[in-house]
């Protein structure tokens, strides 16, 4: 067991300044790999009366934002850029520098280091890490993997601690992209962190490179879904429970749609069997971004609004790479929300 010294060593530098700063702050460059860039993106596809049914929206998501995409018109993407901050630490999932804290892993900040991992030198390192990828599956495949190919020696590139994701290595596979070393604990010369949040014109070249990775590595298909797919949640992540889901199964089916349930499978079946799906529908969240990389760049998501935790963050993502969005709202029902068959059959035939 081992004190952790940065984080006490914050705390007495934070008592000094007596104010908190972040790490991006401290940085001693500061370099623009891609600029900002504005984009006039598409209005989503949805029933009349659908905002009506919302009763909440999803703690991540903000409204001005939600109703950006929703109404489509111009959307400012901001620039990506890199931080070079000398003399950093790393302490499990936490980025140190002085009365500075930075948070790109999954864990809490701990007192006392139980791992037994001992504290490394390293002259340079290049964190490729980001907060909502080492704790969210989604995040890690649509914003951590694509990070992990921006610019830089590739033997400089570290991770901090990450969240366990079953498919992580079979999507690895898929695109060609070996685990960069793990960081527990370690001192650092040179640490280079980015900010990899804006839907840039580099971001889509990057989804444009995973995306034909994934389909140079499966070769021949014989899977490909002529009508579409239906993506199921399941019991993966926070409770969304669509308490209509047999009988939406069971009209799809008679539609020729392939039902696919990724928990239940490895990373190439799941992409062998929704390889260019034209449409996939689904109910919000994470399990989502297992078709965004493979379902047809001029295809349709349908996404299923439960109406207490509406959220359109999967929408960036298809107006970045020229995909059709659509959503309809649940109604609340006990123990989740159900969706109406005939509402959903009528937003498909105006998205395909």
């Amino acid at each position: 067991m081992t004190l952790n010294w940065p984080m006490v060593v914050r705390a007495g530098h934070r008592l000094i300044a007596r104010k908190h700063h972040h790490v991006f702050d401290m940085a001693h460059q500061i370099d623009e790999i891609a600029p900002a860039e504005t984009t006039h993106i598409p209005p989503a596809f949805h029933p009349e009366g659908a905002l009506e049914k919302v009763t909440g929206l999803s703690p991540w998501r903000t409204w001005p934002f939600e109703m950006g995409l929703i109404n489509g018109g111009p959307n400012e993407n901001a620039a990506t850029r890199a931080f070079t901050v000398n003399d950093a630490t790393i302490s499990g999932p936490f980025v140190y520098k002085g009365a500075a804290k930075y948070f790109p892993g999954y864990g809490k900040a701990k007192l006392w280091d139980r791992t037994g991992a001992r504290t490394i030198d390293m002259p340079e390192a290049t964190l490729v890490s980001c907060f909502a990828g080492s704790g969210f599956f989604g995040p890690f495949l649509t914003d951590s993997l694509p990070q992990e190919l921006l610019p830089g020696d590739e033997a400089h590139k570290i991770v901090v601690q990450t969240k366990s994701y079953g498919h992580e290595a079979g999507y690895r596979a898929l695109f060609d992209l070996p685990a960069p070393p793990l960081v527990q604990r370690a001192r650092i010369g040179r640490l280079t962190l980015y900010e990899d949040y804006g839907q840039n014109a580099l971001r889509r070249a990057r989804y444009r490179i995973l995306r034909d990775r994934l389909r140079a590595n499966l070769g021949q298909n014989d899977c490909r879904p002529r009508v579409g797919v239906y993506l199921k949640r399941g019991a993966t992540g926070e409770a969304r429970i669509l308490t209509s889901e047999s009988t939406l199964e069971t009209y799809l089916a008679g539609l020729g749609f392939d039902i696919v349930e990724p928990a239940r499978l490895e990373a190439e079946e799941i992409a062998r069997r929704t390889l260019d799906a034209p449409i996939v529908v689904s109910v919000e969240g994470s399990h989502i971004s297992h078709v965004f990389y493979s379902m047809s760049e001029t295809g349709s998501l349908l996404v299923l609004q439960p109406p207490d935790r509406f959220a359109m963050a999967y929408k960036e993502f298809t107006d970045r790479v020229g995909m059709r969005f659509g959503f309809v709202v649940g109604t609340q029902t006990e123990g989740g929300f159900a969706v109406d068959v005939e509402e959903l059959q009528r937003l498909m035939d105006r998205l395909t």
